[in-house]
């Protein structure tokens, strides 16, 4: 019909106001016959006999259309089990020089029921340690796509600093996209099409954690550490009487969450979330935390084919949840960016000695002034970038941080002598001050040497229990390591625990050894870095002694272009919160306690972690 009207109004084109009437028969043929007459000024009569073809659809009933669906979903998994099935012993070819792949693998699966077991397992370390060549190279299936896994350290320093790109499953990535943002800054798979993106995002990110910006923040984490240690003291007096007798017990997993929490909002955006002083989860904590865990949650293998977790838009409860603490978090955040907006808005236009605006220094200030700079007149009044920015922050380092510090408390629970000497290079950092060195309770900002073997504990802690165990890249080119040539675009896999425990990167690989960082000076007695390249590996005749370590063979922080953002900050607050503790409170774990790792997504915390902590004599 709209094409009869179409023609009529073309053959009918006149200056005058012409109204039509359109009367239509269907005969009994295959044409419709349109009669339109056309009124003019005049009151003159034109008839137009319009013929136009029925357009006639076949009739296709449902269960055609589900016949035709299976038949073209058979034929996608045929052709799928048809490639799994040509998965061979030599995954790449012989000329390549890589070893044949000796573990028996599934038809479908491949090794990815290995590759995502526990990092402590033998079918993991069967994979990446057993097999390996003498070069720490090995080949695996993950489903029908040929990987290798890498255990030399300088392999894989070229791998990371050779390659950005990373893909993730996409049933598993869509959660912590929906929650953090298509563009944040650990989703981007850094590919052909969002590598621009990310180095934008990655500009911006990178100017608030500058050496100096972090050195600047180091007050405010000693101020939310010690707050954290006097709670603890709290709750030990509450249990000076009974049988507790003045001890008092947590998980650790909780506890470093708090306080973890508590400093991510004191040094992004000055807020108080309150976990520390009430040990316990605040409501806006619970929120943010539930965000998290539910993405967590929702990537589980039990999960990825259950619709309730899958599908946002079912009326469930979880649904419901979700929308609520998300709407939460990111209502307080976009607020807190447009107050400081503002502030900042307001301190542009006085001169620095008559403004009586207080002056901030925090993370969302500074990231805040960057963007006003890259953006010029264009600014986005919504700050829902910054949302992102903040949540992509809080989690990159809110699980990782926390379990990074329930293992460091194992590791001193369990090797008493370390524990007393973090202890008293804790309270001699609070206590003494010298002209050139003041006490971390006038200036924070003196971590690193007043905390050297406190600092010591962490890397060593890094070293044998790296929260996120395993890290892969996509290579962009063919490379060659040790004459084996890797084909471009072939994934690797770096086994974390499994590099950072190998006799060819550290010596005595398997012992926690806080002394390969540091040595004593003989001027002071105190503790100080080691130097790796200017100190011997090996000292003939003396057995005892420890070679130094290099840091740069630890990849817990990933290396390259793509390592984390917030490493420094992350090593700050974890050595500030541990020399708090330790300074003021004994830490024991439960007597006959076996440390099991589980495997939570990309982390791997201590199943249970249940630590004691009593009132510590001071030190002579």
């Amino acid at each position: 019909m709209m094409e009869a009207q179409n023609r009529s109004d073309a053959l009918c084109s006149a200056p005058q106001e012409v109204a039509a009437s359109i009367n239509i028969s269907r005969p009994s043929d295959t044409h419709i016959l349109g009669n339109i007459r056309s009124t003019s000024a005049s009151n003159s009569h034109a008839f137009i006999s319009v013929q136009v073809p029925t357009l006639q659809y076949p009739m296709i009933s449902f269960p055609l259309i589900l016949l035709i669906s299976i038949v073209l979903i058979a034929g996608t998994l045929r052709k799928f089990l048809r490639r799994c099935m040509q998965q061979q012993p030599n995954v790449f070819p012989a000329s390549t020089g890589l070893p044949p792949c000796c573990v028996p693998y599934h038809p479908i699966y491949g090794h990815m029921l290995d590759v995502f077991s526990s990092p402590d397992s033998a079918r993991f370390n069967s994979v990446f340690v057993d097999h390996a060549n003498a070069s720490g190279l090995s080949t695996l299936w993950f489903l029908n796509t040929p990987c290798i896994g890498v255990l030399k350290a300088e392999h894989a320093k070229f791998v990371f600093r050779n390659s950005i790109e990373r893909t993730g499953a996409t049933m598993i990535s869509r959660h912590f996209k929906r929650a953090l943002g298509q563009d944040s800054l650990v989703m981007l798979e850094c590919g052909e099409t969002s590598k621009e993106l990310w180095r934008t995002h990655r500009s911006l990110i990178k100017v608030g954690f500058t050496k100096n910006a972090v050195n600047n923040m180091a007050n405010k984490v000693w101020q939310v550490a010690n707050g954290f240690t006097s709670s603890l003291l709290r709750e030990c007096a509450k249990n000076d009487q009974g049988a507790k007798q003045g001890s008092y017990c947590a998980e650790a997993a909780d506890i470093f969450k708090w306080v973890t929490l508590d400093i991510f909002g004191k040094v992004a955006f000055n807020y108080n979330f309150g976990c520390t002083d009430s040990l316990s989860t605040t409501p806006l904590a619970h929120s943010l935390n539930y965000t998290l865990e539910d993405s967590n949650t929702r990537c589980k293998a039990a999960n990825l084919l259950n619709p309730a977790y899958q599908l946002y838009w079912l009326p469930t409860k979880r649904n419901r949840d979700y929308k609520h603490h998300s709407q939460n978090v990111q209502g307080l955040l976009r607020e807190i960016c447009q107050q400081r907006a503002q502030e900042i808005d307001n301190q542009k236009n006085v001169p620095d000695d008559h403004t009586n605006l207080p002056k901030k220094d925090d993370l969302l200030t500074i990231l805040l002034k960057s963007k006003i700079e890259s953006q010029g007149a264009k600014r986005d009044d919504t700050h829902d970038e910054l949302v992102k920015m903040l949540l992509t922050l809080f989690f990159a380092g809110y699980d990782t941080s926390s379990v990074l510090l329930s293992m460091a408390m194992w590791s001193i629970a369990t090797n008493l002598s370390i524990q007393k000497e973090c202890a008293m290079e804790a309270q001699d950092a609070s206590s003494t001050s010298s002209e050139n060195e003041p006490s971390l309770h006038e200036d924070a900002s003196h971590w690193e040497s007043r905390l050297a073997y406190c600092r010591a504990v962490i890397l060593e802690t890094l070293r044998l229990h790296p929260p996120v165990p395993m890290n892969s890249r996509i290579l962009n080119k063919d490379v060659k390591l040790d004459g084996c040539t890797i084909p471009k675009r072939t994934r690797v896999y770096l086994p974390i625990t499994q590099i950072h425990t190998d006799e060819r990167n550290f010596a005595r690989p398997t012992e926690f050894l806080p002394e390969r960082w540091v040595r004593r000076n003989a001027t002071n007695n105190r503790w100080v870095a080691r130097d790796y390249k200017t100190e011997p590996s090996f000292v003939e005749n003396d057995l005892a002694y420890i070679p130094p370590g290099n840091p740069q063979n630890i990849f817990t922080f990933s290396d390259g272009a793509r390592n984390c953002v917030g490493h420094r900050l992350a090593l700050q607050e974890s050595t500030m919160i541990f020399a708090c503790v330790v300074r003021d409170l004994t830490v024991n774990v439960p007597k006959g306690l076996v440390m099991q790792k589980r495997k939570k997504f990309a982390l791997a915390p201590p199943m249970e972690m249940p630590l004691i902590f009593r009132r510590r004599e001071k030190q002579s």
